[in-house]
């Protein structure tokens, strides 16, 4: 018999429950349905199915490659071999980390997202994914076997028979001591930071945009909020990676690049919860003082900098504001109606297809979702695009098919089943479509008649070469479109019948995209970051002259021209992409405007002669590295792995 009140019991309940180690399946989401084999290296495994082979062999060589120079950084290594498992089922680009599981997740689609630059793939995810694994690792308080602890207090009733010890628990009181304790920001801006010496990331043109749009706005993210993923909008998510970036180059460049690393060390900390206190033992003062430290040095230094170009603004009105994510504007054929993809309030990630007319200014959805460039058919009466399949195939794919919508009808037709195709394009006469292809990590151009029938491949790369944006010349013998393979962009033309390509645009460190033909075909539209900041330009295909249109403060993609001499665009501003239009364009010498000064992009202040000097590291081979054509390794069945043995409180 038990008679007291109350009684409260304290216990810490790290060892409760041991949970047999979990078995590492193929994949974070598994497919049985498919053949698997790993690739094992001297630190990691890589686990790959059937179809992504060139994929794998790629990781392998990367992975061992970035192993030194990412775990001397943080004086940590994982304690086990790190496992990659490499997705290539569906058209989606992400890597994910188990850093308690040591195993990394990489989608082989490479990354072409709105709000960021263009990079090699394999070689920033592979290096920003380890780097979570390490950093998160060495900033453990407990290690990996131990995620969290609990101090919990139990009550009971007061409970008087002879039967019963002590009645039902009637209070509960349990505070939690996480093991990890990195900030959204901290976490993703050393991920992203990697090391700056391999330039696998970097500052670019789109970090920048949305930073210094924030800054022209006032809406910078506060400390607080750029400490969670608290919001499901991309953008709020994306811009804590991109401030995370900023700031943690501002710690690099001010304070030192040690400091990364003791930072991460003072997390760990027994008696440190917070990342004002792990700051402040490194650099002296705390969070909150380096947040506002930060912001005061980038609003003196973009002001600085955008002087000259808020003298010459040349931006258009706005047509579509609502939503962060508008895309793609095209003038219809007649050039009395624009159409455009906008997320308006849908769920995150998801765009429709909407139609604006020019008369009425009253726009409508007509699809949705859509995703992708898209086209109209030459005469106006159908619109060409791509869109994920829904709902998922039986196995769990997304893969994007070509449909066509009739305007008149406003009726859908699938035109490809399972053909993971999109960016699709008609040619000058309707009769043909041109589409990009996914496959193993790498994009390929294809043509086939109009209805999606008799496709054939009109380039054969297969070393994560990417083709973007493709659209037919009007002469119908040539396709143009954006493409890259180590970072940036450039912008090339391929004969359909004999495969040759020629680059029309192209110089390193620039990032040209977006081209579109004038309907004489004398000369192409397109956007680039030549000036630091992306702009609308023109080049004349006989004098090779290049001219620039717009001159704005956020950014200007995704160029329409019609033929009264309109020109309509996205143009970034600090809540997302609108659509933009202007009447009456008029072409000038880039001179004519005022430059923005660009800021330094971290990784020049090492220069050749100097980037070796005093370092185990061959950083200028690294930066130079070449991937294309590499030897296939040695590879064996898969055979289960397992996770190490966990201590999991309940």
């Amino acid at each position: 018999m038990f008679n007291s009140k109350i009684l409260f019991f304290c216990f810490i309940a790290f060892c409760i429950i041991i949970v047999p180690a979990k078995k590492v399946l193929s994949q974070f989401d598994p497919h049985p349905e498919l053949d698997w084999y790993t690739i094992e290296t001297k630190h990691f495994y890589v686990n790959y199915h059937n179809g992504a082979e060139s994929t794998a062999n790629r990781i392998a060589k990367i992975c061992e490659e970035i192993y030194g120079p990412i775990t001397s950084l943080y004086k940590y290594q994982p304690k086990e071999k790190v496992s990659f498992i490499v997705n290539d089922v569906s058209d989606i680009a992400n890597g994910a980390t188990d850093y308690f599981g040591n195993r990394i997740e990489i989608y082989a689609t490479s990354l072409d997202y709105d709000l960021r630059g263009t990079h090699n793939w394999l070689r920033n995810v592979i290096t920003h994914e380890f780097t979570h694994i390490v950093q998160i690792q060495s900033s453990m308080k407990y290690g990996i076997k131990i995620p969290t602890i609990y101090l919990q207090w139990l009550g009971y009733e007061n409970e008087i028979r002879p039967d019963v010890l002590y009645g039902y628990p009637n209070v509960i009181v349990s505070y939690p001591l996480s093991g990890v304790g990195v900030p959204a920001w901290y976490a993703e801006g050393t991920a992203q930071y990697q090391r700056q010496q391999l330039a696998y990331e970097y500052w670019d043109s789109h970090r920048d945009m949305i930073l210094r749009s924030f800054i022209e706005g006032g809406n910078l993210l506060t400390w607080g909020e750029m400490g969670q993923f608290s919001s499901i909008t991309s953008l709020k998510a994306e811009s804590i990676y991109n401030l995370g970036y900023s700031l943690t180059r501002y710690i690099a460049k001010t304070y030192g690049e040690d400091k990364l690393r003791e930072i991460s060390k003072n997390l760990g900390g027994f008696t440190n919860f917070g990342m004002d206190k792990a700051v402040k033992k490194a650099i002296g003062i705390d969070g909150s003082d380096l947040y506002n430290e930060w912001k005061a040095y980038l609003k003196k230094d973009y002001d600085a900098r955008l002087v000259d170009v808020k003298n010459s603004v040349v931006d258009g009105d706005i047509i579509e504001a609502k939503g962060f994510a508008n895309y793609f504007p095209q003038f219809s054929p007649e050039g009395n109606k624009i159409s455009y993809l906008s997320n308006q309030d849908f769920d995150y990630g998801t765009t429709g297809l909407f139609l604006y007319d020019v008369l009425l200014k009253k726009s409508e959805l007509i699809a949705l979702p859509v995703s992708t460039n898209y086209a109209w058919s030459p005469d106006g009466s159908k619109i060409i695009f791509a869109k994920r399949n829904s709902p998922q195939t039986i196995h769990h794919t997304t893969v994007f098919d070509i449909y066509e919508y009739n305007i008149k009808s406003k009726d859908e037709k699938r035109l490809t089943e399972n053909r993971r195709a999109y960016s699709p394009s008609y040619s000058p006469d309707g009769k043909l479509i041109c589409f990009v292809v996914n496959r193993d990590g790498t994009l390929n151009l294809e043509i086939a008649d109009a209805n999606g029938k008799n496709s054939h491949a009109v380039t054969a790369f297969n070393d994560g070469e990417q083709i973007y944006n493709p659209k037919f010349t009007p002469d119908g013998k040539k396709i143009i479109f954006d493409y890259s393979y180590e970072d940036s962009r450039k912008l090339g033309e391929i004969d359909i019948v004999t495969g040759n390509i020629l680059f029309l645009l192209e110089d390193k460190g620039v990032d040209y995209r977006n081209p579109v033909y004038s309907k004489d075909g004398k000369k192409i539209f397109f956007s680039c970051d030549k000036t630091g900041i992306f702009n609308i330009y023109s080049f004349d295909r006989e004098t090779k002259e290049v001219k620039q249109i717009t001159n704005v403060l956020g950014g200007a993609f995704m160029p329409s021209v019609n033929d009264k001499g309109d020109i309509t665009y996205s143009s970034y501003k600090s809540t997302g992409y609108k659509i933009a239009v202007i009447k009456g364009y008029s072409e000038n010498d880039p001179t004519s405007f005022g430059d923005y000064k660009r800021p330094d992009i971290l990784i020049t202040k090492y220069s050749n002669d100097t980037l070796n000097a005093g370092s185990s590291y061959d950083w200028i081979k690294l930066r130079n590295f070449d991937d294309k054509g590499i030897t296939k390794v040695d590879k064996k069945t898969y055979k289960s792995l397992f996770t190490p043995l966990s201590f999991v409180p309940v």
